[in-house]
């Protein structure tokens, strides 16, 4: 028998996976979702930036917006990391749109040299129209982490957005990355004027930090009940500053604790215990 089996759960709970399944609407995450939902079904905004703490649920509540768009009517490419080159980022672009059915045998030698920018981009373009007039679909690109990418690659990616019909963009892009993106852009003026939307996430507060955990604990099949006592809640809550990974990490070394120690509920001196160890091999 394992944690779950001994919590009476049927899956882990607190895994640092980004499955959509356990995305927690709190005010912030679902302001956030429906600001982004808007900027792409108009289609005509340019750029949106999504920023927030290290661990704060940027990246899943990225993966919510992609998962929530229509692909027949998006073409949806999504950069788990930015930190490339603009003509690499291009390249790859290019190839995704020309390799996204499975079935077609990935050849690329159909594609223009990653070396070539103007090859590139005028492939780029053709992609483009094809997907506006053609198959009726916009292109979403998201780029996270993307306080990694360069100042010139970034101004550059911006200059995408000048690719347009008479009367709609072809494309939306989003920048999604830790609070210095806002000041990256800030300094890029171009950047910065290209921006219709721009949101911060903040971290839960208490009643979210409660509400976070026993979501995560009903996804994972907890029936009813809670396996935290309210004092535990407590010290959760001001150990972590309500940052959902590090919640995630606490939570889940609770657990396996209680499991190991046979008990009935995660008591607040379980999660004192917890925070002492941690502390005790972080020196």
């Amino acid at each position: 028998m394992g944690y779950v089996e001994y919590w009476k759960l049927k899956e882990k709970p607190f895994e640092e996976l980004c499955d959509t399944r356990f995305f927690f609407e709190s005010e912030d995450h679902r302001e956030a979702l429906d600001r982004l939902l808007y900027v792409v079904n108009d289609r005509n905004m340019n750029m949106g930036l999504l920023t927030g703490e290290v661990g704060s649920g940027k990246t899943i509540t990225k993966n919510v917006l992609t998962g929530s768009l229509p692909r027949h009517n998006f073409e949806v490419i999504d950069f788990e990391n930015s930190n490339f080159s603009f003509n690499d980022i291009l390249f790859d672009i290019i190839r995704r749109i020309t390799f996204r059915d499975s079935r077609i045998a990935m050849d690329e030698d159909e594609l223009p040299s990653r070396d070539d920018k103007y090859m590139l981009v005028q492939a780029f373009r053709k992609k483009l129209e094809i997907l506006f007039y053609q198959e009726k679909r916009h292109l979403v690109l998201l780029f996270d982490e993307a306080q990694q990418i360069d100042d010139s690659v970034l101004d550059e990616i911006k200059n995408l957005t000048n690719l347009s019909s008479r009367t709609e963009n072809y494309m939306t892009i989003f920048i999604v990355g830790q609070p210095e993106l806002r000041d990256k852009v800030h300094r890029l003026k171009q950047v910065d004027q290209r921006i219709f939307l721009r949101f911060h996430l903040n971290n839960l507060d208490y009643n979210g930090t409660i509400k976070y955990i026993q979501h995560r604990l009903a996804v994972a099949g907890l029936e009813n009940g809670s396996l935290f006592t309210s004092l535990a809640y407590e010290m959760i809550f001001r150990s972590t500053g309500g940052i959902p990974r590090e919640i995630n990490r606490l939570c889940k070394l609770a657990l396996n604790n209680g499991f190991a120690q046979e008990a009935r509920e995660i008591s607040r001196e379980d999660i004192q215990l917890i925070l002492n160890d941690l502390q005790a091999h972080s020196q």
